[in-house]
């Protein structure tokens, strides 16, 4: 039995698929507790792991504006400053209960650091692609002049949260290695299989374990009322849980197949008001957020920005794709999966444009009259289950811990910070 602390990224494209492997852990017997954002309690309890929140200090809207204007360093400050106020809340609790072993999220850096700090083994679980950042098919970073200016017009603040990390820390517990994100524990976990990911010396490297898509329909807590579906073909559209504040695309879909012959499924986000939608015609149904594994099972084509987890969400069900990436990540999503015959690409939002009604009415109407693209997002599909999912990843993480589970729930303490 491992004593877990498991640090994760208060992003629902991070959270779902990091979930199926908390509760595989919990299922063998460990002790996990997982560290969130407030938010986020009720889906890591669902596990049945311990729940602790992280303080307040992620400025989410920022990051959501540095990924969409591809200035990564921005982004990069944004998330050495809110490590530096993660630290001084985290480790006190921690070090004075200290775990076997410490899981995070690859952007979640000082999940690194106090692994580094507490001396415990630590794996991370990488839910990208691993790739250079300068490697954008979507053309979208600045040019690299702009990153110098961006990087001299935050300097102080990258010094400051250095500085503060080392306070809390100590310098050796710093993130000195390279390459700087993903963070590497003594394995990384990739949450895709070596077929699906793009072709890199790292496949065949000891120090990142391939172990596909993690996917569990009994982790997730969206409801739907799937009568509303009348059986004709579903087109499922979805910018996900960050970029869904684009209207203007979800107009362009309205014009775009305000005469489909089937339905159209739209989730617009938490908070959006659906009575803007009231004018709409009767083939779309608009909700804030929805059961996507469920209701990938039904859908023809998958309209969607193209993040890693919902792309290969939508491979497991074998559900094709017309891919609108908004961010120079997702752009690398879509490629890998265009090239593989799965999906079509419509790169405007990307470039700072703007998709338009009939370019996108054209894609869907391209990847239905296809069967082939069905038929290799499923061969996609097969390699992400066949790595081994969940239960290798829980296999993994109990190879570094050095520790197996016991089948003996007297054993099981209680285990808090």
């Amino acid at each position: 039995m491992a004593k877990i602390a498991f640090l994760s990224l208060p992003q629902y494209g991070h959270v779902f698929p990091e979930m199926p492997i908390v509760a595989e852990l919990v299922r063998r017997g460990h002790q996990v507790t997982v560290f969130n954002e407030a938010r986020f309690e009720a889906i890591s309890r669902a596990t049945g792991a311990a729940f602790i929140p992280y303080p307040d200090v992620m400025p989410h809207a920022a990051f959501t504006r540095a990924l969409t204007e591809g200035d990564l360093v921005w982004w990069l400050q944004l998330l050495l400053t809110a490590t530096a106020d993660m630290l001084g809340p985290l480790l006190k609790p921690l070090e004075q209960d200290r775990p076997n072993i410490v899981v995070f999220d690859g952007i979640a850096l000082w999940g690194e650091i106090i692994a580094t700090r507490l001396r415990v083994p630590s794996v991370s679980i990488s839910t990208s692609f691993i790739f250079a950042a300068l490697d954008d098919p979507s053309g979208k970073l600045p040019p690299f002049g702009r990153w110098v200016i961006s990087f001299w017009r935050l300097f102080h603040r990258f010094v400051w949260a250095w500085c503060k990390m080392a306070l809390h820390a100590g310098v050796r517990s710093l993130p000195w290695r390279m390459p700087f994100i993903p963070r590497q524990g003594k394995i990384t976990l990739v949450l895709t299989s070596k077929t699906v990911h793009p072709k890199t010396p790292l496949l065949d490297s000891p120090r990142f374990a391939f172990v596909g898509a993690c996917v569990d329909p009994s982790s997730r807590t969206e409801r739907f009322d799937f009568s509303r579906l009348d059986g004709r073909p579903l087109i499922y559209v979805s910018l996900g849980t960050v970029l869904f504040t684009n209207q203007r695309f979800f107009e362009s879909c309205i014009a775009a197949f305000a005469d489909f012959p089937g339905q159209v499924l739209l989730s617009v986000g938490p908070g959006t008001d659906l009575s803007q939608f009231a004018g709409a015609p009767g083939n779309f149904i608009f909700a804030h957020s929805l059961p996507q594994l469920e209701v990938l099972q039904r859908t023809a084509v998958f309209v969607t920005h193209a993040g890693l987890n919902s792309m290969q969400e939508a491979l497991w069900y074998g559900v094709p794709m017309v891919a609108v990436p908004h961010t120079p990540e997702q752009a690398r999503n879509a490629v890998i999966a265009a090239k593989a015959g799965a999906a079509v690409v419509l790169e405007a939002e990307a470039r700072q444009g703007h998709v338009d009604a009939a370019e996108l009415r054209a894609a869907v109407e391209t990847v239905l009259a296809a069967p082939s693209h069905r038929q290799n997002a499923a061969a996609l599909g097969r390699s992400l289950r066949e790595a081994g999912g969940f239960a290798a990843a829980a296999d993994r993480i109990e190879e570094v811990a050095g520790i197996r589970a016991t089948s003996s729930a007297a054993e099981i303490a209680h285990f808090t910070y």
